[in-house]
């Protein structure tokens, strides 16, 4: 019985989260007219310590198809001028602490998707304190999916897409935002400790401050870490 306690709480979480990120789309705009891969663009890469370096860096698919080749999670081509044929540098994850191309950024954190943690860039979607990131991956007839007729942008993204959306506060110690539901009571308040009141009402699973409103819990900690 216990056994099938705990299931069923896991399965909840995940759907909770799923239903967060409603229909498996991104939360960045991945359309034509604001990304196209093989198009450089206006970004900046920031170096390990803490030094920005402006530029272009051209377009790269948002994940390698079946995690074989470079994308944007794991190589960065950068160029000092936009007209320069060749890059000035590559970056990999473990070479930079992340960088910006047209209106996306990208930081290197320990998650790679998998039970391994490893050093990739993954893609802010909220930032703050406490960041919010999505990583992407393929699904398994990836190459075979096409556009169909009528159907937009986001929503061909979404059968083509998987998205993990990761939680960090420190980048060496990122934690799937599905696996906050696991024990939301016991794994949110050690990441808004400086926050008393907060972290208490957490705890104690004050209305408000479940997992069912665990974005919101973010935004707000974000919000009062800003004013601090």
């Amino acid at each position: 019985m216990k056994k099938i306690i705990i299931l069923s709480i896991a399965l909840a979480a995940s759907l909770t989260a799923t239903s967060q990120n409603e229909e498996n789309n991104s939360m960045a705009d991945w359309s034509p007219e604001i990304y196209q891969v093989g198009k450089k663009y206006p970004g900046y890469i920031i170096k390990l310590d803490g030094d920005t370096i402006q530029g272009f860096i051209e377009a790269d698919s948002r994940c390698s198809g079946a995690g074989i080749g470079s994308s944007n999670q794991n190589r960065v081509e950068f160029y000092l001028k936009e007209t320069d044929r060749k890059p000035t540098e590559k970056y990999k994850p473990d070479d930079i602490k992340g960088y910006k191309i047209a209106d996306k950024v990208y930081e290197s954190i320990n998650y790679s998707g998998g039970m391994f943690k490893k050093a990739n860039f993954n893609l802010v979607v909220e930032d703050g304190a406490i960041r919010l990131y999505e990583w992407y991956s393929t699904v398994e007839n990836y190459s075979m999916l096409s556009r169909q007729s009528g159907e937009t942008w986001q929503a061909f993204d979404a059968r083509r897409y998987i998205i993990n959306l990761v939680v960090a506060k420190e980048p060496t110690d990122p934690i799937e935002f599905s696996m906050l539901g696991l024990s939301f009571k016991k794994k949110m308040p050690p990441l808004i400790e400086d926050n008393a009141e907060m972290a208490q009402k957490v705890a104690d699973k004050e209305k408000g401050y479940t997992f069912l409103n665990a974005f919101e819990v973010i935004k707000e900690y974000n919000a009062w870490a800003a004013a601090q």
